[in-house]
């Protein structure tokens, strides 16, 4: 029963924030328009270009997810599908340290096996791991792992759709 309601609760933030994206305001903040507690370092329209989907130009199995939280901190999902069962989720909340970069020092590393339902297992890999997520012009985004250098290499483009050829 635990892990149907893991998988409920999961399933409502996810459903949430493809709501709030959709609606456009997944990246809106107050303030007038600037990160308070990162100091006015970025605008509103750097936020806008840092949130959403993004899912890797190559392979296009690893999806970041980009939204914004409490006091100018954001939000990070990395999902990578390793098959038709497993997928790595990395969870993180980041703030931005310039105009192109974020950082994040809390990411928890996740091993998810599905069953013909539900999430079946939950594996904790790591726990604490640090990173950036940077902007390579308006329209790339870079992702470096410290702990496990998942990312390295990896550019990420804009996802078109967030429902389409889901993880």
């Amino acid at each position: 029963m635990g892990t149907v309601l893991k998988f409920a609760g999961r399933l409502l933030v996810a459903l949430s924030l493809l709501a709030v994206a959709q609606f456009g305001a997944a990246c809106v903040l107050p303030d007038g328009g600037q990160v308070t507690s990162a100091q006015g370092i970025l605008s509103q329209a750097r936020i806008n270009e840092f949130c959403g989907f993004w899912e890797d130009s190559g392979t296009k199995v690893v999806r970041i997810n980009v939204t914004t939280a409490e006091e100018g901190w954001f939000g990070l999902e990395v999902s990578w599908r390793r098959n038709s069962r497993q997928v790595d989720m990395w969870t993180m909340t980041a703030r931005p340290v310039s105009k192109d970069t974020m950082e994040y020092a809390d990411c928890s590393h996740y091993l998810l096996t599905y069953g013909d339902k539900y999430i079946e297992s939950e594996e904790v890999l790591y726990q604490n791991g640090t990173g950036r997520v940077s902007l390579v012009g308006k329209d790339t985004l870079t992702w470096q792992d410290d702990q496990e250098h998942k990312g390295d290499g990896l550019l990420f483009v804009p996802l078109s759709s967030p429902l389409g050829g889901g993880l």
